[in-house]
This record gives structure tokens, C-alpha cells and sequence, in this order.
């Protein structure tokens, strides 16, 4: 599979390497977790590498969320440091929902 953006979700299905999402400022408004082991954790950061979000999951084999609200918190820039996550691998998703 690849990672997918059809302009309001991005989907990230594919772990083997970083990936830059958005290298502008972008307003997110939630970001689900399917993992299927408890304790995987996901960072997001911004364009210069700061962690701005993280998911962990913490139930196997389910969806967890950090949702940001109707209105979404912009962000300067997106992209995920595959380094930095712990455990995500082959059937893992990630899904980032855009305003």
C-alpha cells in the first residue's frame, strides 16, 4: 500500500521511511491511530522537527484518537519521523484529518 491524501485525510499505511506531509502552515483537526499492538506510539512533527502531536496506543487492535475540535490547531508545516515512533509496522494506519 502508500500513503494517501485526498486533500482533507491523509492516510499513512506505509512505515519504512519519513514522510513529508505539508511544508506550509496546515490545520489539523484530529488524528486516529489503528494499531495492533497496545504501547505503539505515534509522533507528528512540524516542519523543523518539532513533536507537536503523539498517539499512543493504548488498547491492541483498536483506533485510538487525539482530537483537536471542530476549528483544528494550525500547525507550521507536517511531517512524521518514522525513527521516532515506536512500533508501527505492516497493518498499522494512521489517519490525520485537515480543516
Amino acid at each position: 500500500m502508500a500513503n494517501t491524501n485526498d486533500g482533507k485525510i491523509v492516510k499513512i499505511d506505509t512505515w519504512s521511511s519519513d514522510i513529508e506531509l505539508f511544508t506550509v502552515p496546515i490545520t489539523v483537526k484530529k488524528i486516529v491511530l489503528y494499531s495492533a499492538t497496545a504501547g505503539d506510539l505515534f509522533y507528528v512533527e512540524d516542519k523543523n522537527g518539532n513533536q507537536i502531536a503523539l498517539v499512543a496506543q493504548t488498547v491492541s487492535a483498536t483506533t485510538t484518537e487525539l482530537d483537536f475540535g471542530d476549528e483544528g490547531i494550525r500547525f507550521n508545516g507536517l511531517q512524521v519521523d518514522v525513527s521516532d515512533c515506536t512500533g508501527l509496522g505492516a497493518g498499522d494506519l494512521a489517519w490525520i484529518y485537515l480543516k
